[in-house]
């Protein structure tokens, strides 16, 4: 294989910041190629509206070619093992799909919170000394509002006051982003079950094409 193109399915704009960890998941794989291709299917404008999982998985898959879909879902509560049931049912229409279930448990932003220096300089105050406290990575899945700790993290870590700290709230979005695109190791979440089984569903489905 001499290219390999990807597309994330999410559910929001903020899914985009699951693009760092699936490409650092992928440069785990042993040949595939290093030169891979991201897309993102945002199907929130498309009109007539897509609703339903099964038919925005259609809709990602003829939209956005690629050798494999991963299609994210918060958990949000639900047991990891009826969300991924979920998106096994909402596939089994499509016979040539090549799809990977993405369930962080319980949202997306627990997985970012394992690196206190990308949170720093997210906040574009990398040498700040607030102490973040962030919570250990075994208590990630339990946590009730991943987001919230997140947003808390940051805005400690700027150390910011007064009006520059109501600016930088409203810029919250594009820091997390910024938070996943500086993590360089997301190594310490294979001790979630969410991300021991993203990973291992990602090398079983991708093994047969190369």
């Amino acid at each position: 294989m001499t290219d390999f193109r990807y597309t994330l399915l999410g559910d929001g704009a903020s899914d985009r910041c699951l693009v760092p960890v699936i490409n650092w998941a992928l440069r785990q794989i042993p040949n595939l190629p290093l030169g891979f291709t991201a897309q993102v299917a945002d199907l929130r404008e498309k009109k007539p509206r897509v609703t339903g999982l099964s038919q925005r998985i259609k809709e990602a898959w003829r939209l956005f070619p690629c050798e494999v879909l991963f299609v994210h879902r918060d958990a949000e509560g639900m047991a990891l093992s009826g969300r991924l049931k979920e998106v096994e049912e909402a596939a089994r229409e499509m016979k040539d799909l090549r799809y990977v279930p993405l369930v962080p448990v319980r949202m997306t932003e627990a997985w970012l919170l394992i690196d206190e220096k990308a949170i720093r300089q997210a906040a574009d105050n990398p040498n700040g000394t607030e102490r973040l406290e962030l919570p250990p990575i075994q208590k990630l899945e339990s946590l009730p509002d991943p987001k919230q700790w997140l947003h808390e993290a940051l805005v400690l870590a700027s150390e910011k006051k007064g009006r520059r700290l109501q600016q930088f709230k409203r810029d919250l979005p594009s820091r997390i982003h910024r938070v996943a695109a500086l993590i360089d190791d997301f190594s310490p979440l294979r001790r979630l079950p969410a991300f021991q089984q993203f990973e291992t569903l990602t090398c079983e489905r991708i093994d047969p094409l190369l």
